[in-house]
């Protein structure tokens, strides 16, 4: 069943409701996730087959010749994941209803009303499954268990929710690969196509229980095209569903316009519920600006689930066969500009969204509201920054924008700046005005002449990492914020771009406290060393596993040689204040290390020895006391 054609129409212009008017939910997480890696371990080592086939193969016997047909009032045991401990569980759990696409199961011991469960089969079959399929492709049909239908398991996630105590995040549901493996190589598998929708605190059969089965249904359909996608692209797919299905908008859209400064392509180390906010804000634009129909955004949205490459490799194959000139880089400077002014009048809209999204719009995170105007800061990878501007002592004038940026490198890899200066009116009577620098080698010094017609200007500055998709994550994840410095001057004067310094952890000094250093040294001496990162780029199969292992492996390195300058620099201006303080936490923490910690410590071990033999050499005694714990 296709959607009809008035469907898409409707669902983009009308059923997106006013962003600032979301309500606020629950911190609400997907679990999928949390299984990416088993996944791709077992989309590269084991082979996708029905039942059927698999017994077929190892014994010549056919699984369905006496099997029997579900009915309502069955007992089945599941295997489940508790999320807080990350342990596998079994549960009991009865048969309530059969749909035409879906089977309902409640977990043994739970109440949900007869009625809620026939809401959520009803919707399930006529608005979610003919949807979500129309637009992303079809799931693994008959599947392993040789039915076509999906099972929908109800039970209590064990996930920690607990909001008296402060845990208000909670996981609304997950979809598990593994289920879609034979027992015989993977022992946990349910051998079913089925999600697993959480009943507490989720409400069953309310909207936005139903939007989560939308979203976990684009995981299954996605796994049977692409079981590799990175994360980020399946999430903001499965988070763009949620809406094509008519829920409106995933409410971590709030999170993101709160915490705009996220890494899209890391999906670690960030704001988690930002992320989801971010990645669906990117479904939505690319859907939107990249084909002006709905026939040709379905093509394009299922074109990016078909594609065997991932990440922005995978949208850039994707674009291409869509027989359009574009690239990732056009569209992710030209998304990250619209978050921030969006304005649709101007370049084809590719600085907007549509009208239902009309009122979403950024804060800058720097403001300059008189000269001088210069200053520093840092952006994430693909990130964006923006700076707001007063150009009262800058209208009718000729002006010098100067910029630098940090160059960041891991495996002849680096990252790569996009800078747009922006002149717009805050009435709108005029249209805004947008010039991108022309950055060579990491810097600008541009001359832009300013109208007297506009009285609003911001910088936008756009960190993008390698588009290559065999060190995408991996960058995405290791670079550190690039930092930057800029600088714009009145008159035609030319001047060299403003001098950018290297990013990096605050500096420690001799009245920094003991948890601070303690952190340091830690993290260090819980990071791979040298030899073991080594030996995981040296056992990487292939090149595309290699190169990443080689991107990661250089970050790695680069970050445990900074924090080791931190702290050596810590105990220098330490003892110059005869302040022994971190020198102290060292030998606290090495002395307490197991041998393996230890040896992640022995650089910065023998270096410290070495500055207290200097000192011991310079007659101080204070430091001949320590020499003895270093040798």
């Amino acid at each position: 069943m296709l959607m009809p054609k008035s469907f898409l129409r409707k669902a983009w212009l009308l059923m997106l409701l006013n962003l600032c008017v979301l309500p606020v939910y629950a911190e609400i997480i997907d679990a999928t996730r949390l299984f990416d890696e088993e996944m791709h371990w077992l989309a590269d080592n084991v082979a996708k087959e029905t039942r059927d086939e698999f017994l077929f193969r190892e014994s010549g016997i056919n699984a369905y010749a006496d099997s029997k047909p579900a009915e309502v009032g069955d007992i089945q045991i599941f295997n489940t994941v508790n999320i807080s401990t990350k342990a596998k569980e079994r549960i009991r759990a009865k048969l309530m209803k059969i749909g035409k696409h879906c089977q309902v199961y409640l977990q043994d011991g739970k109440k949900v009303d007869g009625k809620v469960i026939s809401r959520i089969v009803s919707e399930f079959d006529s608005r979610i499954y003919p949807n979500t399929r129309s637009m992303f492709g079809s799931e693994w049909s008959p599947g392993i268990d040789g039915d076509s239908r999906i099972t929908l398991l109800l039970l209590d996630i064990q996930d920690g929710y607990n909001p008296q105590q402060g845990r208000r995040g909670y996981t609304a549901g997950y979809f598990y690969a593994g289920d879609c493996y034979n027992r015989k190589k993977k022992p946990e598998s349910n051998e079913r196509e089925m999600l697993y929708l959480d009943i507490y605190p989720s409400v069953p059969g309310s909207s936005e229980f139903m939007s989560v089965v939308a979203h976990e249904f684009q995981h299954m359909i996605h796994w049977n095209h692409d079981p590799k996608e990175f994360t980020w692209v399946n999430e903001s797919l499965s988070q763009l569903a949620q809406f094509l299905c008519g829920y409106g908008h995933p409410p971590q859209t709030q999170a993101f316009i709160r915490n705009p400064n996220n890494n899209l392509a890391a999906w670690s180390g960030d704001d988690t519920l930002a992320n989801y906010g971010q990645v669906y804000l990117w479904a939505y634009y690319i859907s939107i600006r990249i084909a002006s129909t709905d026939e040709r955004r379905r093509a394009f949205v299922r074109r990016m689930v078909d594609q065997s490459s991932q990440g922005f490799s995978g949208l850039n194959a994707a674009i291409k066969k869509q027989g359009i000139k574009n690239n990732v880089r056009n569209l992710f400077r030209s998304f990250c500009l619209a978050n921030y002014l969006n304005d649709d009048r101007i370049e084809r809209g590719a600085y907007g969204y549509d009208k239902p999204l009309a009122k979403l719009a950024l804060r800058p995170e720097m403001r300059f509201d008189a000269p001088p105007f210069a200053g520093k800061g840092n952006v994430k990878c693909w990130s964006t920054r923006a700076i707001q501007i007063n150009p009262a002592s800058l209208r009718g004038q000729e002006i010098n924008v100067l910029f630098a940026g940090q160059k960041i490198v891991a495996s002849n890899y680096s990252n790569s700046f996009d800078v747009a200066l922006v002149s717009y009116s805050s009435d709108r009577k005029h249209l805004p005005v947008v010039i991108w620098l022309d950055i060579r080698d990491f810097k600008a010094s541009q001359k832009i002449r300013i109208s007297n017609v506009y009285d609003r200007m911001m910088m936008v500055v756009v960190n993008r990492g390698p588009e290559v998709m065999k060190v995408e994550q991996a960058f995405a994840r290791g670079a550190a914020p690039a930092a930057f410095s800029f600088a714009i001057q009145k008159g035609s004067a030319t001047g060299n771009s403003p001098r950018v310094a290297s990013t990096g952890n605050v500096r420690p000094t001799s009245r920094s406290s003991r948890a601070r250093s303690r952190s340091i040294i830690e993290e260090i001496s819980n990071s791979p060393g040298l030899e073991e990162s080594t030996d995981s780029v040296l056992n990487s199969r292939g090149t595309d596993e290699q190169s990443a292992a080689e991107v990661e492996f250089d970050f790695g390195f680069q970050k445990i040689a900074a924090n080791e300058d931190l702290v050596v620099e810590a105990i220098r201006e330490g003892i110059k204040e005869d302040d022994y303080e971190v020198v102290e936490e060292f030998v606290e923490v090495y002395t307490s290390c197991s041998e393996l910690k230890q040896s992640r410590l022995h650089t910065l071990r023998s270096r410290i020895r070495d500055i207290l033999k200097f000192e011991q050499l310079q007659g101080n005694a204070k430091a001949q006391t320590f020499i003895a714990l270093f040798e």
